[in-house]
């Protein structure tokens, strides 16, 4: 499996296009690998992982073409991983597509479909929403697509254990340390895990004051957790990302080196890793 990180921030991005504060300044100032769109990532070249407002740029930035990747699953509502106002350019008036082009489908929660139903309904032949549910696979893509629940301030938050037969790639981003019938899941279900993205939102902060994101610390103790149930081994990946501006030490420069002595990888937009 490969995945290929389009975003890493948070809702801001970083630097946030308003902000002054010290993490923004130094990712201005340095560029490169500081500068972060929200998150957002493509598995195997086909399935899409939220369809958000940078996914434009992120198609621009990085060579791929929105028409030739047929699906996309959403982890929730929130507008920095679900901008349904692009799916506007589906209107005929707006794109030419080839002959016999299959719908765009998007998949995920019943949060999203009031959000896109009038597209579902006025270009049926160029866009379908499909509704998953918690903890039932779907092929998608031709992989297996699994939601699970996440800790989140939304009504019905997922987070995504994608599995190619043979490995599986777990992204939880958006997310405190799981629910419990998540963990009873995963527990169940075993897994093999070659990669393992995690929300780390504060950055290398050790510990933080609620439970909808995550941090380092968090990131250390969600990793002894899946290794605790056998679901990981010595060559499973652990990758932090989806940085937030208001986190401890979260420019890239800063992160990576604090991460690398606990044996986690630091996120960067454009980082491609095959597993």
């Amino acid at each position: 499996m490969k995945i290929k990180y389009l975003g890493t921030a948070a809702v801001e991005a970083i630097p946030g296009p308003f902000c002054d504060c010290k993490i923004c300044r130094k990712a201005r100032e340095l560029g490169g690998r500081e500068l972060r769109a929200r998150s957002q990532a493509l598995v195997d070249g086909k399935l899409l992982i939220e369809f958000n407002p940078d996914t434009f740029m992120n198609m621009f930035r990085f060579g791929l073409e929105l028409v030739s990747i047929r699906h996309c699953i959403v982890t929730h509502e929130h507008s920095d991983h679900f901008y349904p106002d692009d799916l506007s350019n589906l209107n005929p008036g707006y794109s030419e597509l080839p002959d016999g082009w299959p719908p765009f489908t998007l998949y995920g929660s019943e949060d999203l479909y009031p959000k896109v139903e009038k597209y579902a309904k006025r270009y049926p032949t160029r866009f379908v929403f499909k509704q998953i549910e918690p903890f039932v696979p779907y092929d998608i893509a031709g992989l297996t697509v699994t939601p699970l629940k996440a800790a989140h301030g939304t009504p019905h938050p997922y987070i995504y254990l994608i599995e190619d037969g043979k490995k599986g790639l777990l992204y939880a981003n958006d997310t405190g340390i799981f629910p419990n019938e998540t963990w009873d899941y995963l527990a169940g279900a075993k897994p093999r895990l070659g990669l393992v993205s995690m929300d780390c939102t504060e950055g290398a902060a050790l510990q933080i004051g609620y439970d909808e994101h995550m941090c380092l610390g968090k990131n250390i103790e969600l990793r002894e957790r899946l290794r605790g149930l056998g679901l990981c081994d010595d060559d499973t990946i652990f990758i932090s990302n989806h940085f937030s501006h208001s986190g401890d030490d979260v420019n890239y420069c800063d992160y990576l080196p604090i991460a690398e002595k606990e044996g986690i990888l630091t996120s960067y937009d454009g980082m491609e890793i095959e597993f």
